[in-house]
């Protein structure tokens, strides 16, 4: 009976409904789209997925409305874990409203993912996704988690047999060290500060025989880490294309940095080394920077819109009859990375530049406009500077005339008749030295008139 009641508490009553009513008229909607996916006619994009995020949402109450969503898949589905994370943590109150099942819309990928949970996950260390077996979904916090999602891999990649087991599990194994190491960042909830949790999510699309995964953070992003190290870094793009050379991140003491598995500097080096042999494709994204490595080339683009953490998706074709061994990988791997390191530090000493072909242009070299970026941020200060400039073309095919003359004209006709010896190439076929040969002879000529 209200009547009843003490005149404080009916009026402590009515401001509380009040309250709840101004909190109502500030709800945010957030409408998902229809079609909420990387994938378009075949080709990834990530803009339109990430678009979607608002980061700026603070203190309100926040609806994701999934019920008009009839196309999603689990890996973009996966950030949104996160992003729900991310507003509770700006003390947003956050709801999500679901439609039926239907075949794979955004309210089915949602509950197979495990989202119903969500919040419990976010606050419970001991509590992790109760997701589809067959499409399962982790929160990595900790040592345990990671050995719970490393157990879970075995068991999902079984199928695939042993040596496709042992390799994605490595793969996985080095992104999620990468989590823990540098992608970790910590929240408060309620007085409380709790580690906010990354997301490994894996998928087999057996009518593509694909295997899909992803493993998304919210920490620091991968410029910020580097730029400890390197200050210089003036974008995402550039620090994630540094991020994947070997022993970049990592730091050493005098003993030999292969002895040891912690492979410190060497874990995106050696994961996109691995998805290149298995002919699959890794896409790293952190900040606004969005770096492509495929079988053939490596590839860089800006996002419209910025991933507050980073997130590494990589899409493997499964093949039963292509041979592979995950030892002899590795060696190959590491003699390259070695003779890399080598390089690099003997152009340092002789107050050079090493650059790395195939690291930065791919297998096949031949995006102009890639080549004068190139040239204009370092290549060109590196000649002022007085450096030398040594072009490793490992495991570079082909590299285009218009490429080449765009990468290196400038810098010719800067040095002149010193570009002979001020500009070098190794391991490079003879194709690709008889046009840069061709360039030099042609660039000289120009500065000598």
């Amino acid at each position: 009976m209200a009547q009843d009641r003490p005149p404080l508490t009916q009026m402590q009553d009515q401001l509380l409904s009040v309250k709840r009513k101004i909190r109502k008229s500030k709800k945010i909607t957030l409408e998902v789209p229809s079609d909420f996916t990387f994938n378009r006619a075949g080709i990834k994009h990530f803009d339109p997925v990430l678009s979607w995020f608002q980061w700026d949402l603070q203190n309100v109450p926040v609806e994701i409305d999934l019920s008009k969503c009839s196309s999603a898949n689990f890996q973009s589905m996966s950030l949104m874990l996160l992003y729900c994370w991310r507003l509770s943590q700006q003390k947003c109150n956050v709801s999500i409203t679901l439609d039926g099942e239907g075949e794979m819309n955004g309210s089915r990928v949602w509950k197979m993912l495990g989202g119903l949970g969500l919040f419990g996950v976010m606050t419970d260390p001991k509590l992790n996704f109760k997701s589809n077996p067959h499409k399962p979904t982790f929160a990595v916090r900790n040592s345990d988690d990671f050995k719970l999602a490393a157990a879970a891999i075995d068991d999902f990649t079984a199928q695939f047999g042993v040596e496709y087991q042992q390799t994605l599990r490595y793969v996985l194994s080095e992104l999620m060290y990468n989590v823990l190491e540098h992608g970790s960042s910590d929240f408060f909830y309620r007085g409380r500060r709790y580690p906010m949790p990354a997301v490994v999510q894996f998928t087999w699309y057996e009518r593509m025989n694909e295997l899909h995964f992803i493993v998304a953070d919210m920490g620091i992003g991968i410029k910020k880490h580097l730029s400890q190290a390197y200050p210089g870094l003036s974008t995402d793009e550039e620090a994630i294309r540094l991020a994947v050379q070997p022993e970049v991140s990592g730091t050493f003491g005098s003993h030999d940095p292969y002895s040891d598995r912690n492979n410190a500097g060497m874990g995106l080096y050696l994961s996109s080394n691995i998805a290149k042999k298995l002919r699959g494709d890794m896409y790293i994204g952190s900040g606004n920077g969005l770096v492509h490595i495929s079988p053939l080339d490596v590839t860089s683009k800006e996002l419209n819109t910025s991933w507050p953490g980073t997130f590494v998706l990589v899409t493997i074709r499964l093949d039963r009859g292509t041979g592979f061994a995950l030892e002899s990988m590795m060696t190959e791997f590491r003699e390259r990375a070695r003779d890399e390191v080598q390089a690099r530090d003997q152009a340092r000493r002789s107050e050079g530049m090493l650059v790395s072909m195939y690291n930065y242009f791919g297998k096949r070299a031949e995006v102009k406009q890639e080549a004068i970026s190139y040239r204009n941020k370092y290549l060109l200060p590196a000649v002022r500077e007085g450096k030398s400039i040594t072009l490793d073309f490992r495991d570079v095919t082909s590299s285009t005339h218009s490429f080449l003359n765009a990468l290196l004209a400038s810098p010719i006709r800067t040095l002149g008749l010193k570009a002979y010896k001020r500009i070098r190439m190794i391991n490079v076929t003879s194709e690709i030295r008889e046009t840069v040969d061709y360039i030099l002879d042609d660039n000289t000529n120009e500065t000598d008139v």
